[in-house]
């Protein structure tokens, strides 16, 4: 059995997806949601209470997606 062991290479992103944080209606927590493009209930991971979100422009998120190149685009280039 050998006692060392080859360093990982650090891996780039293969993908994204962006959070938007909703605040609960009823204690203020922020909840995160991922880009959520149709409207819908959401359910506060404090309190538990349900609330209706106001959905996010599915065009925008694709739009990010597309400049950022899926994640790829937004590596720290100084870490390369």
């Amino acid at each position: 059995m050998s006692g060392s062991k080859k360093p990982l290479t650090p891996v780039k992103p293969a993908g994204m997806e962006l959070i938007f944080l909703y605040p609960c209606p009823h204690c203020s927590r922020e909840v995160p949601l991922i880009a959520p493009s149709r409207p819908a209930m959401a359910q506060c991971d404090a309190c538990r209470e349900n609330f209706p979100i106001v959905p996010v422009d599915d065009r925008t998120i694709r739009y990010m997606k597309v400049i950022l190149a899926g994640g790829k685009a937004g590596i720290d280039p100084d870490f390369l």
